[in-house]
């Protein structure tokens, strides 16, 4: 019996994998159960804007100052370099907002996701 395709080669792996007993491929599309009317349905909570390993979230980054200083009344708004090198800036500092990668966060995010206060 002659085999013609581009995968062809693939057929006897794949006969004697199935011959083997192995897992059948999940199907394409599952179906969905819906609730019944007036049913309580479980809602999800909301994801924590939390730093995970030294690594900001970008629920933690804001374009403006402005923006950040609300996300973060009680706290100082530092604006950090978004590289390996992890400095944030203080305002008044000479890159304060003005490096090419970076955003303003809450100081104290920025603390415990491994940043350290830059040597101006």
């Amino acid at each position: 019996m002659k085999r013609s395709g581009i995968f062809s080669h693939l057929l006897p792996a794949l006969a004697f994998a199935g011959a083997m007993g192995a897992a059948a491929p999940a199907p394409a599309l599952a179906q969905s159960a819906v609730a019944p009317a007036g049913a309580m349905v479980p809602v999800a909570a909301p994801v924590a804007s939390k730093t995970v390993a030294g690594r900001l979230s970008m629920a933690d980054k804001f374009k403006t100052e402005a923006a950040a200083q609300a996300s973060c009344p009680a706290d100082t708004v530092v604006w950090s370099t978004m590289a390996r090198s992890k400095v944030m800036h203080l305002s008044g500092s000479r890159y304060f907002g003005r490096t090419k990668r970076g955003a303003y966060i809450c100081e104290k995010t920025a603390l415990a996701a491994g940043y350290r206060l830059a040597k101006d």
